[in-house]
């Protein structure tokens, strides 16, 4: 079943109007009526606001727009990312390597940000006790 057709019969299931998803969803009547139309595909972001008021689970909701993915093995670390164990199987070692080597750099750069951050909050702290004498 294609994604617009789902989208139009879960919304008929509730009862709702193109309005009240849109409403739900801060997206405009006309937008929304696009996606049901196939004129135009929900963002993911949308996509996952739209299984949460839908109740229905993510991948049953999205399928038809991959089927070319095995969606079996798929888990869901948060509502921010997927990982595709079978994809994964797949990855060359170097490119495993290049990807662990990136992962490691960015929590680096991370760590420098939040370090940063305290130092700069520290200060701006320190800044203001003297402005108030309290120092």
């Amino acid at each position: 079943m294609s994604l617009e057709t789902k989208l139009r019969k879960l919304r008929e299931q509730k009862g709702w109007s193109q309005m009240d998803v849109a409403h739900q969803l801060d997206i405009s009547q006309s937008a929304y009526n696009k996606w049901e139309a196939g004129q135009a595909k929900p963002t993911l972001p949308n996509l996952q606001k739209l299984a949460e008021i839908f109740e229905v689970d993510f991948l049953d909701l999205v399928q038809a727009q991959i089927p070319n993915i095995d969606m079996s093995n798929a888990k869901f670390e948060d509502s921010q990312s997927v990982i595709f164990e079978s994809t994964i199987n797949t990855l060359s070692p170097e490119l495993i390597s290049k990807i662990l080597d990136n992962q490691e750099q960015m929590v680096k750069l991370m760590e420098s940000q939040s370090k940063l951050i305290e130092s700069l909050l520290k200060n701006n702290f320190l800044n203001k006790l003297k402005e108030n004498h309290t120092i």
